[in-house]
């Protein structure tokens, strides 16, 4: 390691407090050697203030760091390069850009007042910086594409681009935009449009087989394809900037007048309100249920189905689709909680039995943990079969990467809420006490409460419910939904949620 040792003395110090060059150089070059050093040169400045920077040895020193044969510069203290701590950070910054270590022999950066100051003020420099370049770069952008150039990564189904030949037509994509626009101004809705793509095994611009209906939407959407690309399109100066055209302006502006219409025609229907929404899973098919709003024999019905559009999901659900009657479902599970609430006695057991034991919750905390451990051990070795060469940081290596680190993330916040849930098999008699008083506080006005309110309190009961079997017979049903099992999951921690709801 080659190093360098740099003293500096002014007449005034000299007289004053006695400091000599050569006991400078020779504390420097010893603690240099300390460090490793197989090579030193030396460089001072005599009866030269510390308030300049035109110093020959200074000068001589950042001439050697340029030059890349320093690796290490030893100090007496920050003083030595400066008296001025604007210089300071100037030269500290040039010295690190370069590679180059600084070593003090009596000034710790971090553990003296100095030095914090120091660092917080390089910290505020080295940020006006980074924010003077972010603007320069925005303005160099705009700049670009006031002048019709592209200033970003341009990528876009219909569209091939490289810096060096610019914007160009993918010609088979631009045909699928051409199919797109031509389906849905013959009045073919997006979420069909998505269907047929699908099942044609078109592939996306990532290369996948499955269109979102979202995805058309947004094609449907976009000017480009009319020739005019929007930069900075949510800012209070967009601009436009030229790219050849997929769809005449004509097809487009008719497709954004169907998409209009049918924002307006949205707008006007009446939004259903569905009490078990996010509680309703079917295990017939291991999908959530959630409201749908059908027709039957002429009357509008609301329902709770796990049927999903081929177009927005992968998993589409049960077939022919499952259709549970919202209504009854609601009055099964609404009276559920308010028998509970009649009868704390039994909404005690009830919580009683869904409490985990002590026993359990270490179980699956385990499991938990070796599950994480598993993860963790994939990634390392992913990572190193990287760093080895062995395997190319492509596409699907990114791929796997993220969803090892989403599962060791989902797997983390499952080991809280174990650890929480843990705890709730200490209930004391008191917390029961409390459950039952809560309960007979609620009960007094459960028939005066609103829509809001309801669904509140279901949700602070209730963790889940779920749907087996199939509808039988007449569709308009009371309390009651033959062929169909229900069953209902409390919270354990119901204590707990039902507090605010109480209070308020």
């Amino acid at each position: 390691m080659r190093a360098a040792v740099y003293a500096r003395v002014s007449t005034e110090e000299q007289a004053q407090h006695g400091y000599s060059l050569a006991e400078q150089k020779d504390s420097c070059k010893q603690r240099a050697k300390e460090l490793g050093a197989t090579e030193i040169l030396e460089f001072a400045d005599e009866g030269i203030s510390g308030a300049t920077l035109d110093r020959p040895g200074l000068e001589g020193l950042r001439d050697s760091i340029k030059e890349g044969i320093i690796d290490l510069i030893v100090l007496r203290d920050p003083d030595r390069l400066s008296r001025k701590l604007a210089h300071q950070l100037i030269l500290t910054e040039e010295f690190e850009k370069a590679g180059v270590r600084l070593e003090f022999l009596d000034f710790t950066w971090q553990d003296s007042p100095e030095g914090k100051l120091f660092y917080n003020l390089k910290g505020a420099v080295a940020e006006y910086e980074r924010e003077k370049i972010k603007e320069r770069m925005i303005r160099g952008k705009n700049q670009k594409a006031r002048q019709g150039g592209i200033p970003m990564n341009f990528s876009l189904y219909g569209y091939d681009y490289s810096p060096e030949k610019g914007v160009q037509i993918n010609a088979q994509e631009a045909e699928i935009v051409k199919q797109i626009f031509h389906k849905f101004v013959s009045y073919t809705s997006p979420h069909a449009i998505a269907i047929e793509l699908t099942q044609s095994g078109v592939p996306t611009k990532r290369n996948t087989n499955f269109w979102h209906r979202q995805v058309v939407r947004q094609i449907l959407m976009n000017p480009a394809y009319k020739g005019e690309w929007v930069y900075q399109k949510n800012s209070d100066s967009p601009i436009i900037i030229p790219v050849p055209a997929i769809v005449s302006k004509e097809v487009w502006e008719t497709a954004q007048q169907i998409l209009a219409e049918s924002r307006r025609l949205w707008a006007k229907r009446g939004k259903q309100q569905y009490l078990l929404s996010g509680l309703i899973t079917c295990t017939d098919c291991g999908t959530p249920m959630g409201g749908h709003y059908g027709t039957h024999w002429g009357n509008r019905v609301r329902n709770y189905t796990c049927r999903k559009s081929e177009s927005t999901n992968r998993i589409p659900g049960c077939s022919p689709a499952k259709l549970i009657n919202a209504d009854s479902l609601e009055l099964i599970v609404w009276n559920e909680v308010k028998n509970l609430l009649n009868d704390p006695d039994k909404l005690v057991s009830a919580v009683k039995r869904n409490l985990p034991t002590d026993e359990d919750s270490k179980k699956e905390i385990d499991n938990l943990k070796r599950q994480l451990s598993d993860t963790e051990k994939g990634m390392t070795q992913l990572i190193d079969l990287i760093a080895s060469g062995i395997v190319e940081l492509d596409s699907k290596i990114k791929q796997k990467l993220t969803q090892l680190k989403q599962r060791r993330e989902l797997l983390e916040r499952r080991i809280k809420e174990a650890n929480k849930e843990s705890g709730l098999a200490l209930f004391s008699r008191q917390d029961m006490k409390n459950l039952k008083r809560l309960a007979s506080e609620i009960i007094k006005n459960i028939d005066d409460l609103e829509f809001e309110e309801k669904q509140q309190l279901v949700r602070s009961m209730v963790s889940q419910v779920y749907i087996s079997g199939r509808i039988q017979g007449t569709y308009h049903l009371p309390d009651d939904l033959p062929g169909v099992d229900v069953k209902i999951m409390l919270r354990a921690e119901m204590v707990y949620s039902l507090k605010n709801l109480a209070i308020s």
